[in-house]
């Protein structure tokens, strides 16, 4: 997957590829772009209803744009740019946004700005934008997913400084678990037979966590899949990722968690990539009742 370089705004300032820090200053590419587009707004004496009301834009999508959780279209930067008699910035503009489209944010960065808590809200909040979630997880299972034990134990095995508060950050991935439960959303999970072997703790906790995973996977709006190592390799899992479809105001997008940083992709042709790649996972995975009975089978292994 490509990333893109960092863009450099006209008072020759460079971005750096990290999150906003408590006092709301612009960290990432787009919030660079955002605040510029508030900032113009501003200075042509424009408010956010106003600015909707007059491009046909929802009041929502404004404030996502000039936060930075979304990025605007070249017809909606086009709109905005009139509106705030600033339509001599647009080429600019739609070069910003285009080299914003992947985004990459270094964990060392990421962690020094936010604690793991803030990162489960930060997670909630763009899960929350997305009506439809398709997961994939070679290595270990999803946080949705997780037992509070075996999100403890990801924890502290994440924390390489040992200053992180773990207990928040736990609380707060069962806070974003509420979701399961709404059925405006829909999920898909798909999962290799070894992330349901890894095990960062005793036995009981891996039985524990079989059991969760097959109570959710009866909800009607979840499907839960398991790729099991005996099956002909079709495709090959690279990494973790989640892709977000039917987004609220926005485009779809994908994230993914590496070793060094968490990439946001919003670049179309690159979303497709990864449809496909998770379309391939989809059709070698069991499902159903399937999945009950293999989930049955690991976990009196698990017991033996």
């Amino acid at each position: 997957m490509r990333s893109t370089s960092t863009p450099t705004w006209p008072n020759g300032r460079q971005s750096c590829n990290c999150v906003r820090t408590p006092d709301q200053t612009p960290r990432t590419p787009r919030q660079h772009i955002g605040a510029e587009l508030r900032r113009l707004r501003t200075m042509a004496g424009v408010s956010g209803r106003q600015l909707a009301q007059r491009t046909g834009l929802s009041q929502s999508r404004v404030s996502r744009i000039e936060r930075g959780d979304a990025l605007a279209s070249v017809p909606e930067l086009t709109m905005w740019l009139e509106q705030s008699r600033a339509s001599e910035r647009l080429e600019q503009m739609i070069a910003a946004t285009e080299a914003a489209l992947n985004q990459t944010d270094a964990w060392h960065e990421f962690a020094q700005e936010v604690s793991f808590a803030e990162m489960q809200e930060q997670v909630r909040h763009r899960e929350e934008t997305a009506r439809t979630q398709l997961s994939f997880l070679s290595s270990l299972v999803p946080g949705l997913l997780q037992t509070a034990e075996y999100a403890r134990l990801v924890f502290v095995a994440s924390d390489l400084t040992g200053e992180q508060d773990c207990a928040a950050a736990v609380q707060r991935r069962l806070d974003r678990q509420q979701i399961l439960y709404d059925q405006s959303h829909r999920f898909e999970f798909i999962l290799t037979e070894a992330a349901l072997r890894w095990r960062p703790g005793p036995r009981e906790l891996m039985v524990a966590q079989l059991d969760r995973i097959a109570s959710v996977a009866t909800l009607s709006n979840v499907t839960i899949g398991v790729v099991p190592l005996d099956v002909e390799a079709r495709a090959i899992p690279w990494h973790g990722f989640t892709l977000n479809e039917d987004v609220d105001d926005g485009e779809p997008f994908v994230q993914v968690e590496t070793m060094h940083a968490y990439l946001t992709v919003e670049r179309p042709e690159d979303v497709d990539v990864y449809r496909r790649q998770y379309a391939v996972l989809r059709d070698s995975a069991l499902v159903g009742q399937q999945l009950a009975d293999f989930l049955g089978t690991l976990r009196a292994e698990i017991q033996a």
